[in-house]
């Protein structure tokens, strides 16, 4: 299990953790770990805030927040989005086969194009402007912990759900290849964090959270299989920058509804 964990936490991030005889037909099944990694992500924003709280503003707390999720993560994620935003802006010929070689292609392709920087940039920009309205409200707690704790959740029934566009690649490694029992596993930390912080802030329907991102998963898996016949791991990536969007925008709404941070 802790080489599963440590294979996981190389994969997510850029800390200095190494597993040595790794098995590739086998690395699906650090999937289980992915939230807990997330959650020690926002853990660690957490803390990072509340340090710099009485002697920073909300904004500069903000920018040194994302700069830190920059430092650990690289560019990993941010990439998927951004080649998943080129390919997704490439103008279709109307041959579906065709349509999708290409975009496959503009994935591969090293090159940024317009669409990705437009996208990666309106990702940070929000994502800057959301945290900075949680922390001018000082609800950051469950807001952060949760909110990366369950972008790497939606993952893994994408995963279990989906199918491979191609069949090779760092998509190909994972998608269609979780089992029932890695995303039981996998669900345990997110539905009790869930529950924790619905007790915790009297805020009895966070639970529905679960609930919502499992169908949000199923539409991202339709989405991405109609635009490429698949997944790759370009759109895992995309998908845990849209989702963290998605969480963070709904406890900015939701901030008057629970106590607490």
């Amino acid at each position: 299990m802790s080489r599963m964990f440590l294979s996981a936490l190389s994969f997510l991030t850029l800390l200095p953790f190494r597993v040595r005889e790794i098995d590739i037909h086998e690395i699906h099944k650090s999937v289980i770990f992915f939230p807990l990694i997330g959650a020690m992500e926002g853990v660690l924003c957490v803390v990072l805030a509340f340090v710099l709280m009485p002697v920073f503003s909300p904004t500069l707390i903000s920018i040194l927040c994302l700069l830190f999720l920059f430092l650990i993560r690289g560019i990993f994620h941010i990439d998927g989005l951004s080649d998943t935003a080129d390919a997704l802006f490439f103008k279709e010929t109307g041959d579906r086969e065709k349509d999708i070689e290409q975009k496959l292609q503009i994935m591969k392709d090293s090159t940024v194009g317009v669409g990705g920087v437009t996208v990666v940039v309106l990702d940070i920009l929000i994502k800057f402007a959301l945290i900075k309205e949680l922390l001018e409200n000082q609800k950051v707690l469950m807001p952060l912990i949760l909110t990366f704790c369950l972008s790497r959740w939606i993952l893994i029934p994408l995963m279990y759900h989906g199918k491979p566009a191609r069949q090779t690649g760092l998509g190909a490694l994972f998608v269609g290849k979780i089992t029932v029992k890695e995303l039981i596993l996998s669900t345990m930390l997110p539905v009790f964090l869930t529950v924790y912080f619905a007790i915790k802030n009297n805020f009895i329907f966070l639970p529905f959270l679960i609930i919502f991102l499992y169908i949000l998963s199923i539409e991202f898996k339709r989405f991405f299989e109609k635009k490429f016949n698949g997944l790759t791991g370009d759109n895992l990536g995309a998908t845990v920058e849209v989702s963290e969007i998605i969480l963070l925008f709904i406890f900015t709404v939701l901030k008057s509804c629970y106590h607490g941070g």
